[in-house]
């Protein structure tokens, strides 16, 4: 891991943000998400003078041994990638960004193998030996060219064999043309199944429709139900798109939990090709909904019960685990996506936009991958540097940053808040949460 830069942090940005809990008063420490809790008095003390509690936050924020520096600018070998094998779909939703696959044009042709051993060749020749080495498939709809992902995932399973690689695969699908074969390639390997599923039937099928205007929901349920039933080494998750004014959350995510997923995750629309974005008015009812429903999540695991909701165990986990980063995922980083026709993007949601275009397999840019995560540094983002919540939101998805509002920021810092405030709680009344679950 070569670094390339370091980008000086606003010298005014407040190192720490306090916040309660039910179960006391606390004090994060912004550089490195370090959580300390005060008591009354030291609570009372730190209230009282900001200019002490500013020193002692710089005090505590100072990096230990092995953490990574919050201003530098580094560049990994790729570690993951996620190949656009279909340029269709079979379903014709609204809002996506995808355009079917076809992305606006600039992929006419769906993915063949010999450009897709390609992209598999430069990233196990360089992948770290260390860590585990993920092949996404996405689309369009991934499974219309289900013979290059069967094909994908044997050859590359051989070559990662021959280099001790420990080989993982994703793939994200609308479900509705799963197979017997499909299913089985998938339950015997580490393959992580993210299923689009937007809420019971009448929601599902309207966000969510065929090209002539059909639903979808009944070929969704019937083709996953043995996969749900027996998943083997599959982990099984859905994704529910959350449009503006079909903001009701818990109906929505307990219809889905009743198709037999052990979670879901809903993601609200920032961006949409149908103008079904969450608007300004949208961003507070939108909160009001996921922390109500992450209420009773947290209810349940407070009494020994497991959070089904992906977007609040993700979160919790996060946070107990110090993540801290100057930026929201891998784009760029350790992750890209490889088009249908070769070249290498930094996001899967950006096929075709030549301000994420990095090279092809063999020639990445190196140049281009610099400026690139320069300017995407969260150190770099005017509307970022100075918010207390900058090393956690990290700026958002590069993708959505783009469509950033007062209001979708206001939201990102309200659901921080109320996440450490859980956090707080969970780990003190149910302290072996975050302890590592011994497999059977």
């Amino acid at each position: 891991m070569r670094r390339m830069a370091e980008i000086a942090p606003e010298s005014s940005a407040t190192p720490y943000f306090r916040f309660r809990s039910a179960v006391g008063e606390h004090v994060l420490i912004v550089p490195h998400s370090r959580i300390f809790d005060l008591s009354g008095d030291a609570a009372r003390d730190w209230d009282r003078d900001g200019h002490a509690a500013r020193e002692t936050a710089l005090m505590l924020a100072a990096e230990t041994l092995g953490e990574a520096g919050l201003s530098d600018v580094v560049m990994p070998q790729p570690q993951s990638i996620s190949l656009n094998v279909s340029s269709a779909c079979n379903l014709s939703c609204g809002y996506c960004y995808a355009d079917r696959g076809k992305f606006a044009g600039a992929q006419p042709k769906r993915m063949d193998l010999d450009t897709a051993r390609a992209a598999i060749d430069d990233l196990l020749l360089h992948a770290d030996r260390a860590s585990p080495v993920t092949i996404g498939f996405m689309g369009g709809e991934p499974l219309l060219n289900r013979a290059l992902v069967q094909d994908v995932v044997h050859y590359a399973e051989k070559i990662a064999a021959g280099r001790g690689l420990d080989l993982r695969f994703s793939m994200t699908t609308n479900g509705t043309l799963l197979e017997p074969a499909d299913i089985e390639l998938m339950r015997s390997r580490r393959f992580a199944l993210t299923v689009s599923v937007d809420g019971d039937g009448v929601v599902h099928d309207r966000q969510r429709p065929t090209p002539q205007g059909r639903g979808s929901y009944a070929a969704l349920t019937k083709r996953l139900a043995p996969l749900i039933a027996d998943p083997g080494n599959v982990q099984v998750a859905a994704r529910m798109t959350v449009r503006s004014g079909t903001i009701d959350l818990a109906a929505r995510v307990e219809a889905v939990l009743a198709i037999g997923f052990p979670e879901v995750g809903v993601s609200p629309l920032r961006m949409s090709a149908d103008d079904s974005a969450l608007a300004g008015e949208d961003w507070p009812k939108y909160l009001s909904e996921l922390t109500t429903l992450s209420r009773k999540e947290l209810a349940t695991a407070n009494t020994g019960g497991a959070i089904r909701l992906t977007n609040f165990a993700v979160a919790l986990k996060q946070i107990h685990a110090g993540a801290s980063s100057p930026y929201p995922c891998g784009a760029g980083g350790g992750y890209f996506s490889v088009a249908a026709d070769g070249k290498w993007y930094t996001c899967h949601r950006a096929i075709g936009d030549p301000d994420y275009e990095v090279g092809e397999s063999g020639t990445l840019d190196e140049q281009r991958r610099r400026t690139f995560l320069i300017e995407r540094h969260v150190h770099s983002q005017t509307d970022c540097r100075c918010c207390w919540g900058r090393y956690l939101c990290s700026g958002s998805c590069h993708q959505e940053a783009r469509n950033r509002t007062a209001e979708s920021c206001d939201f990102i810092r309200d659901w921080l808040r109320f996440c450490l405030s859980a956090y707080c709680e969970l780990s003190t009344c149910r302290p072996d949460f975050f302890l590592p679950r011994t497999v059977n």
